[in-house]
């Protein structure tokens, strides 16, 4: 039975690696298409330097053994080793006096910078500090300012959406222990809200520096470490959220990984002729995916690249040989040069099934595991 010609496709990508194998190999396969109608089974070798036939006798230039085995196929893609999206921390106007160091941990109560020595501090919340906070306020965001001040051990006051004259002396109390103004009341730049810990990343600011309203000082990132990369739309199921997959670190070391992040990004827009409206094409939308690892890495490998795999197909328990031992054999399709014990030849047809990795998985009558086989010579 041939193989089917959705194979060459296959075949030819792995003949192509390395060019030098592919050309051997077909130079090889040409002797046997050559004596396949006259039902030869041996090599028919040509020299480099003329040509010239080799003795009709002459077995293979090396040998391979059959194997069963799992064979599966990979897809590969590009991506950088960091700590996921940055979110950038603006400031008020000032002169920045202190600021955290590049990794700092950032938790509830750190502080992240100084404006003309007024602290501002990170605490942990979904909503933003959007307003200044002081006595006879009420809403969601004073619960969630008086959340953080019972965390981090203040009392006299009731956690709950209204800000009281004892959650100003909570403050008051917080405020000393920070070095910051004994004011009862926050501003909305004295503290920001994370929605969880993280650590500091970039330091744009300078020390003694004024500081621009809106600018940023610093960003902060996640602790845990990631591999960051964009692919093609087409491929975002093959890298679902939940999805398994191998990082693979310079130096070849691999990691578990896995991702927890796919979001598709429209192209930017492009810009047409003067007076036409811009537009993005749909066809250039890239997928931003962030793969967490499963176990932390040598913390010196931070921006490194690395490559993000994973299988696409798998074929367990079955009779795998390397690519250069398939033989293309006369009215179409792929044999093996199968040498028996006592030295004889037959060139045994199979079905061409899985490729990778240099190997493909083979299926025929009287192919077996423990086969010896004839290979391609280097």
């Amino acid at each position: 039975m041939t193989a089917t010609l959705d194979h060459q496709d296959d075949l030819d990508a792995e003949l192509d690696r390395p060019r030098r194998r592919r050309a051997k190999l077909i130079w090889l396969t040409l002797g046997v298409i050559g004596v396949a109608g006259a039902g030869g089974a041996s090599w028919y070798l040509t020299r480099d330097d003329g040509g010239e036939a080799a003795g009709a006798a002459t077995g293979p230039a090396a040998t391979a053994e059959v194997v069963r085995d799992t064979i599966a196929a990979t897809e590969t893609w590009s991506g950088t080793l960091g700590h996921g999206d940055a979110l950038g921390i603006p400031a008020a106007q000032g002169t920045l006096t202190r600021v955290a160091a590049a990794d700092t941990e950032v938790t509830r109560g750190t502080e992240l910078f100084r404006l003309d020595e007024r602290p501002v501090t990170a605490l942990l919340g979904v909503i933003p500090m959007y307003r200044d906070l002081g006595p006879g306020d009420e809403g969601i965001d004073v619960e969630q300012l008086e959340a953080n001040l019972e965390a981090l051990g203040y009392d006299g006051f009731t956690a709950d959406d209204e800000y009281t004259d004892n959650t100003a002396e909570a403050v008051e109390e917080w405020q000393e222990d920070i070095g910051a103004a004994e004011t009862g009341t926050v501003a909305r730049s004295d503290v920001v809200f994370l929605p969880e810990g993280g650590r500091v990343g970039t330091v744009y600011g300078d020390l003694g520096a004024p500081v621009t309203p809106g600018s940023p000082v610093l960003d902060i990132t996640g602790t845990d470490q990631v591999a960051t990369l964009e692919v093609d739309v087409a491929d975002r199921d093959l890298l679902a959220v939940g999805t398994a997959v191998t990082v693979v670190l310079p130096g070849g070391a691999e990691t578990a990984g896995t991702v927890t992040a796919a979001t598709v990004v429209e192209a930017p827009a492009a810009g047409g002729a003067p007076g036409e409206e811009e537009t993005a094409s749909a066809e250039d939308a890239v997928v931003e995916i962030e793969v967490a690892l499963a176990e932390p890495v040598d913390a010196a490998l931070v921006g490194s690249p690395v490559d993000v795999v994973r299988p696409v197909d798998e074929r367990p328990d079955v009779l795998v040989v390397p690519v250069t031992a398939l033989l293309a054999v006369a009215g179409g399709g792929y044999g093996l040069e199968v040498i028996a014990a006592d030295g004889t030849t037959s060139v045994v047809p199979v079905e061409l099934g899985l490729f990778a990795d240099g190997r493909v998985e083979v299926v025929g009558d009287g192919i077996a595991e423990g086969d010896v086989v004839g290979v391609a010579g280097r």
